[in-house]
Order: structure tokens, then C-alpha cells, then sequence
């Protein structure tokens, strides 16, 4: 046998040894079961036992009266008010029927009067009132100026286009900062031959600010001579004069210069 083998063998049996003591204690510190007496019981012998039957007793005394618990004093209850039967509603009388009025009697005609009769009365003319009345020939008319001729819309629109288009090469619209805001409006009065009659007028500018109301002035300045240069305005129809003498407004801004 290994030197190991010898070793767990022996490791075994000391157990078991161990084991063996272990249980060979406990046996012996048990108790001796002979040893142990149990004190004796005393017991009677009798020849006969005879039933008795066990009723109970009854009691002589009196019963105590019992009594009744003390009472208040009594409330007085609300008296109830007497229920008051609601008169059944009683029905409406049914409306009467509504007589037709009866139509009035006509008034009795009465009878016409004569008219009274129309008495011819001579006539005042003489019979030579239509001498010095030539109803052949036509009536002349006494007025002097030809009756006004007004321009359609599109016409209108079309003039004012020719207007700008001639301006437009004199329109030098000064520069600097908000300059594009301004826009100045101008009066101007033409001649038949679409020469300026005097000078245009200023009407206004609009649009000025901080940055550019040192350029008004200038502004304004420049729209006049692009009128005055502009002049005499050619291509505007005469018959339609009264249309295009006054000018107002004419605008001048920064779209007029694209």
C-alpha cells in the first residue's frame, strides 16, 4: 500500500473509533427503565351503587317585584297644522263666438249735378301770330364753345404714361442714405403747345426720415428742373386739353429713375 493510501485509512478508523464513543456515551447516561416505579393506585370494591336521581330544589322565597325604569317628564308634541284640501281649478269658460260685423248699408246715391256749361271764349291771338316764325329752316345755336369731351380711364392711363416717359431722362433723384423714400409731388399748369405755363409748384415730399431730411430740399430742387427740362411736352392730343393743362400730382421717387 501507497504511503497516502495508509494515511486515509487510518484518518477512517479514528472516526469510527470517535463514532463508536460518542454513541456508547449516550447509551449509558440513559436511565435504567426497571429502575423507574410508578406510585401505586388505591382502588374500592363496592357491590352495589344505586342511582339517584337529582332534581332541583325549588326556592320558597318571594321573588323581588321587578321595576320599571323612571319615566321624564313628558314634551308636549307640535301639533301638526290641519291638511287644507286645494281647491279643484275650475274650468275656463269657453269663448264666445265672434259675430261677423254686419256690412253697413251703402249711402244712397245721390243724384249727379249738371255741369254747368262751358261758355266758348274768343281767342286773344291774332291770326298773323305765326308771322316772323320760319319753321323750315333749322335754329342756330348761339353758344360759342364746343361741348367738353372727357377721356376714358384707358385713356387716361395711356396720357399719364406718355407724361412720365418724357420725364424720365431729366429725373436725377439725388443719393445717399433713405434717399429711395422720398417722394415729392409737384403742380404743373400747360400750355395748348404743352409748354409750362410759369413755374411748377411744390405740393409736398413724404417719406423723409432722420437720415435724409438734409436732402429734401434738393430733392424737391431736381423734380422742378426735370419738368422744366421736359418741356414743351410733345404727342398730347388737343381735343382733350382740359384733361392734361393742370398736372396734379406729378410724382417723383426712386421708381421714376429705374
Amino acid at each position: 500500500m501507497e504511503r497516502a493510501e495508509k494515511i486515509g485509512l487510518g484518518i477512517a478508523t479514528a472516526g469510527h473509533v470517535l463514532l463508536f464513543g460518542v454513541l456508547s456515551s449516550g447509551f449509558f447516561s440513559t436511565p435504567n427503565p426497571l429502575n423507574l416505579r410508578n406510585p401505586p393506585i388505591e382502588v374500592q370494591l363496592v357491590d352495589e351503587v344505586g342511582l339517584e336521581m337529582a332534581a332541583p330544589k325549588i326556592s320558597l322565597e318571594e321573588m323581588a317585584a321587578s321595576q320599571a325604569p323612571e319615566i321624564g317628564p313628558t314634551e308636549e308634541a307640535e301639533p301638526v297644522a290641519p291638511r287644507v284640501a286645494e281647491p279643484e281649478p275650475t274650468p275656463a269658460p269657453a269663448p264666445k263666438p265672434v259675430e261677423k260685423a254686419k256690412p253697413k248699408p251703402a249711402p244712397p246715391k245721390q243724384a249727379a249735378k249738371p255741369e254747368p256749361k262751358k261758355q266758348a271764349r274768343g281767342s286773344r291771338l291774332g291770326a298773323d301770330f305765326l308771322k316772323g316764325i320760319d319753321t323750315e329752316r333749322p335754329t342756330r345755336s348761339t353758344a360759342t364753345t364746343p361741348p367738353a369731351t372727357k377721356m376714358s380711364s384707358v385713356q387716361v392711363a395711356s396720357l399719364n404714361a406718355e407724361i412720365y416717359r418724357q420725364l424720365k431722362p431729366y429725373w436725377k433723384p439725388p443719393s445717399g442714405a433713405d434717399a429711395e423714400l422720398l417722394k415729392t409731388q409737384l403742380s404743373v399748369y400747360l400750355n395748348r403747345d404743352g409748354s409750362v405755363k410759369g413755374r411748377p409748384e411744390v405740393v409736398g415730399t413724404t417719406g423723409v426720415t432722420a437720415s435724409n431730411e438734409a436732402q429734401v430740399a434738393l430733392h424737391q430742387e431736381r423734380a422742378v428742373q426735370a419738368v422744366m427740362r421736359a418741356a414743351p411736352f410733345q404727342n398730347l392730343p388737343p381735343e382733350f386739353y382740359d384733361e392734361w393743362k393742370w398736372l396734379k400730382p406729378l410724382n417723383f421717387d426712386g421708381r421714376l429713375a429705374r
